[in-house]
């Protein structure tokens, strides 16, 4: 007689897979209550930068500061109490989680808000019964929403949070909020129009999104009109807009017009329609005339043996990092300029240009913008074209100016190293260790360090322990301290953030 296994009663495919779900379920509330617990901490640290005693700690030499001498414009007006603390607990969370200090910032922001003025979301959270998902959604949702009406908006919309996915439920939440909210649409749409603004992120494999934030209306009409122009490119014979038959480059696209990819596969609708996007952007002419004469840039640094064919180490485009050989001997092609910058016929590592005097030279600054790439504050991406130069050992106490002395910092990374207690030390190819006020230390180093004094084996362990000297490093560039807060940010032209 057969025998089974299976318990009478039981459907043993059902048990099967309860066996994975159940534990999957209690691992989600596990996430979740980490995610509150990290949140709790996360505000914690924002009200230590409240506190007097701790904000005593975090300034830094009343000179170099300038913080007692109002008229020292050295590196810029002296930041206030509040906005000093903000930014030097964003330093310390983004190092402590290496995150970007925009995205740590964006995170103590938010823990304040969750426990503060979302307590119900917060302790749902720590029990598990929503997920990070819809706390995120919950945030986005009443973001800018007045402070009075959120303890009744939270108390309506968090069943439904217990019960949707979180897009499901920011959909049912934005109605009801709809009808809550004591600012008319109007106002509100008035004043979002003001945040527009275009972001470029870099991706893998060569490639980058370009966001645009818009008012609803006009990218809806954009997103349509990029989809009827991609409709009539049915066939890859058809020029693409703004395109100039004439003058195609066959080494650069193949026959039927699919690109450098060379596949000879037709363009799928997404393909034609984001490439009507770029040749619109790249060679159309706007409204009365706008863009014409106008041609976007790139900086490109390429190794003279994969510019003549014979190598295929990959070129820097500046603000991206590695791309690929055929790109970068297309892109050179059309280059209207050239700066030659001498390296070591192995390593590949720069050369040194050492010279006396305060200032920088210009082929000293190149060397540099090659060398660095970005700044190199405490999870810093902002591109080095776009930074200061920073003497590690101060000018005025002995510093010489030379590359082993000189790093790029961010406006906002510059002020953190000057007006704070954060201090710098600089170690061989520009590597830049940072010691935080909680004596934690983290080093950042540049794109193109010399591969003979640049160990990857160092990578990816933190530093705890405030007594020892071993330096934090991490084999992706270090995050951005971009207005990190928990209150709005001060923010002038000079100290705009890079947009990711």
């Amino acid at each position: 007689m057969a025998t089974s296994d299976a318990t009478p009663g039981v459907d043993p495919i059902a048990a099967a897979i309860s066996a994975v779900i159940d534990p999957l379920i209690e691992n989600e509330k596990v996430i979740a209550a980490g995610y509150a617990e990290r949140t709790r901490l996360l505000a914690e640290l924002d009200r230590l930068g409240h506190e007097p005693r701790i904000i005593a700690g975090l300034c830094g030499d009343p000179v170099e500061s300038g913080r007692n001498d109002p008229d020292t414009g050295a590196h810029g007006p002296a930041w206030d109490d509040e906005e000093l603390a903000r930014r030097c607990m964003a330093a310390e969370a983004a190092g402590a989680l290496r995150v970007k200090a925009s995205t740590a910032g964006i995170l103590v922001f938010n823990a304040v808000r969750l426990t503060d003025q979302l307590p119900q979301f917060h302790a749902a959270l720590a029990r598990g019964s929503i997920t990070w998902g819809h706390a995120l959604k919950m945030l986005d949702l009443t973001d800018g929403v007045p402070e009075e009406i959120l303890p009744a908006f939270e108390t309506k919309v968090l069943p439904a949070a217990e019960k949707l996915t979180s897009t499901q439920f920011v959909r049912v939440a934005g109605r009801i909020l709809e009808r809550m909210h004591p600012v008319p649409l109007q106002t509100r749409a008035d004043a979002g129009f003001v945040t527009r603004r275009l972001l470029l992120r870099p991706d893998a494999d060569g490639m980058a999104w370009l966001n645009a934030y818009l008012k609803a209306e006009d990218a809806q009409a954009i997103y349509d009109r990029l989809s009827r122009i991609a409709a009539t490119l049915d066939t890859d014979s058809t020029p693409a807009p703004g395109a100039d038959p004439a003058s195609a480059d066959p080494a650069s696209t193949d026959p039927t017009g699919t690109g450098p990819t060379g596949t000879g596969e037709p363009r799928t609708k997404d393909q034609r329609r984001a490439d009507a996007y770029r040749d619109l952007l790249l060679d159309g002419v706007g409204p009365a005339g706008l863009g014409h004469g106008i041609r976007g840039t790139v900086h490109l640094t390429v190794p003279a043996l994969t510019l003549l064919g014979r190598s295929d180490e990959p070129a820097i485009l500046e603000g991206y990092g590695p791309i690929d050989p055929e790109t970068a001997r297309r892109i050179a092609g059309t280059a209207t300029s050239w700066s030659r910058i001498l390296t070591h016929p192995e390593t590949g590592c720069r050369l040194s240009m050492g010279r006396d005097q305060y200032t920088p030279p210009a082929d000293m600054r190149r060397y540099l913008d090659a060398r660095d790439q970005t700044c190199q504050g405490i999870g810093c991406t902002r591109r080095a074209t776009l930074s200061e130069i920073d003497h590690t050992r101060p000018w005025n106490t002995g510093g010489p100016t030379d590359v082993d002395n000189l790093v790029h910092l961010c406006t906002p990374c510059h002020r953190l190293k000057h007006q704070s207690s954060f201090s710098t030390n600089q170690g061989p190819g520009g590597t830049l260790t940072w010691t935080t006020p909680s004596g934690r230390k983290y080093t950042s180093a540049p794109a193109n360090t010399d591969p003979t004094t640049y160990d990857p084996a160092t990578l990816g362990t933190a530093t705890n322990d405030p007594a020892t000297n071993t330096p934090t490093t991490y084999d992706s560039p270090p995050p951005t301290p971009i207005n990190p807060a928990p209150s709005p940010p001060q923010r002038s032209s000079s100290d705009a953030p890079p947009p990711f």
